[in-house]
């Protein structure tokens, strides 16, 4: 009998990268990819790719794992990988011998000598799992991001900006394939799913191509993260009569598929519940969003120096500004030590001794909530009390959240919640107190200068002293105040508004479809009682 040879041994990629111990992971969005998963990615791809040859393409390669995958599943197809590292790179064209390996950025134009060598006759399919980091350092080199930013034509939604490299290499990926047939499946965190700011990218990806499977893996794809991930599979050229397939994997339930179509405004790339959709209807039709049912709300206080400025003892707190204040520049490092810094944090000492001269005075003591999100639905618990040292010249750009001559940390009740962002929760400070800065929180003052409220926050700016803002009224819309009146007054209202928020309707109905692209409608019907 013929000698079958043997299978070649299924690569750790976690052990792999392991071989590059001056790779940061987390900053380059480098968490290589299981083998299970890159076998199911490829397969995906694969079967929209029909039996002609074929050009693999890669753009972040990393170690070569879907191009390794593919030379077993598709002998002869041109496989073309680019990456970052060098190191990394030279590993993955031993891996892949004959693979056209090259060292290279594709944010930054790095992907055109790869592409130039691609055979022209070939269907080219890109696969892969592109970096993902949150915040792009590409937010600050501003010719490259203006250059990826032109391959969407479309008006980014306010207060948002692509901001993830998962993003760009969508957008280069589809530009690419909207030229010539083609497959492209990438491995994303889920928010490209449903997240408000891609709504615009999900709209570009539906316009330039066609979207055949959406898997949704769940959270702990990947060691070391907890990071929801999903599977996109798209097919160029566009076909307005396909309906994508939607897959989501269970432990415990197998997976279930199910066809949907994506609609406007946001382009959700998930099935919609009929339930859910009823009940935002509904909503919509007696009530208000959140954000213009309470019209003022601001984001938290945010230090950028809580190992200074924050402390749980307002004594200890003024006692290190006295010291602080005092301690010459040439010894910021014995400062440091003393009060038991990192050395890492000695040049933010000295760049705050560099700027204005400040005395150190009781009166910038203010109380500092460290508001937790979802962990702190309703009330804040007494252990999230500490004090911070509020004084603007030592908080830089305008992270105090003082607007002009008003104070909003004043006031003495604030709606803490979240918006766009799940889980969707919702707290009540009753005290006077400052908020601490948490991921797309908003703390919305009970009471407000009446100008500031029928004018918006723009107004603080050209006022020269509070009496110019107008009187103190309830932080309502025109229905709102009308609404809150058959509850029992403003107070009731943002009481009642927190149950709501935290309610089983809104928690196990309306935000797992909606929370993380709309705004909660907020129902103000006539006879809804105090009952959310």
């Amino acid at each position: 009998m013929p000698r079958v040879p043997p299978e070649p041994p299924v690569l750790d990629e976690e052990a792999l990268v392991h071989q590059f111990p001056g790779l940061d992971r987390r900053a380059l969005g480098a968490f290589y990819t299981p083998a299970p998963l890159v076998e199911r990615t490829l397969a995906l791809a694969l079967a929209h790719a029909g039996d002609g040859p074929l050009a693999v393409v890669d753009p972040a390669c990393g170690a070569g794992a879907f191009l390794a995958a593919a030379a077993q599943a598709r002998p002869g197809a041109h496989l073309a990988g680019l990456e970052l590292s060098p190191d990394v790179a030279q590993a993955c064209q031993a891996r892949v011998p004959h693979a056209d390996i090259r060292v290279g950025d594709a944010l930054r134009e790095g992907l055109e000598p790869l592409l130039a060598r691609l055979p022209p006759v070939h269907q080219e399919v890109w696969v892969g799992n592109p970096p993902y980091n949150g915040t792009s350092a590409l937010l600050k080199d501003r010719q490259a991001y203006a250059r990826l930013r032109a391959l969407l034509p479309l008006t980014l939604l306010p207060g948002t900006s692509l901001r993830d490299d998962f993003a760009f290499f969508l957008l280069l990926a589809a530009h690419r394939l909207s030229r010539r047939p083609g497959v492209l499946a990438f491995i994303t965190p889920t928010s490209l799913l449903d997240a408000f700011l891609y709504a615009p990218l999900r709209a570009t990806l539906l316009r330039t191509l066609t979207l055949r499977e959406v898997v949704d893996l769940g959270p702990g794809a990947f060691v070391g993260t907890q990071v929801r991930t999903c599977i996109t599979v798209w097919t160029s050229p566009p076909a307005s009569d396909v309906r994508p397939v939607y897959t989501r994997l269970s432990p415990d339930a197998g997976a279930s598929r199910e066809p949907f179509t994506p609609t406007a405004p946001e382009w959700r790339l998930v099935p919609t519940p009929t339930a859910a959709s009823e009940l935002d209807a509904r909503w919509r039709t007696t009530g208000e969003p959140l954000t213009t049912l309470v019209p003022v709300s601001l984001p938290g206080v945010k230090t950028r120096f809580d190992e200074l400025l924050v402390d749980e003892e307002p004594g200890r707190l003024l006692a290190r500004l006295e010291d602080f204040a005092r301690t010459p520049m040439e010894a910021m490092e014995t400062f440091a030590e003393a009060q038991g810094m990192p050395a890492s944090l000695v040049p933010k000492l000295r760049a705050l001794k560099e700027g204005p001269p400040f005395h150190v005075a009781p009166t910038f003591v203010r109380p500092f909530f460290r508001y937790a999100g979802a962990r702190h639905r309703g009330r804040l618990p007494e252990s999230a009390r500490a004090f911070c040292y509020l004084d603007r010249r030592l908080i830089p750009r305008g992270d105090h959240r003082l607007r002009g001559p008003w104070d909003p940390h004043r006031c003495a009740v604030k709606l803490l919640f979240n918006v766009r962002e799940l889980p969707l929760s919702a707290a009540l400070l009753e005290e006077e107190g400052c908020v601490h800065d948490h991921r797309h929180a908003r703390f919305a003052p009970l009471w407000v200068p009446q100008r500031v409220r029928d004018e918006g926050l723009g107004i603080t700016r050209m006022a020269r002293g509070e009496e110019e803002l107008g009187p103190l009224v309830p932080n309502l819309s025109p229905r709102g105040l009308a609404w809150a009146e058959t509850l029992g007054g403003p107070l009731t209202a943002f009481r009642w508004l927190v149950d709501f928020l935290n309610g089983p309707d809104v928690q196990r109905c309306w935000a797992p479809v909606y929370g993380a692209s709309r705004v909660v409608p907020v129902p103000l019907s006539q006879g809804f009682g105090n009952t959310p």
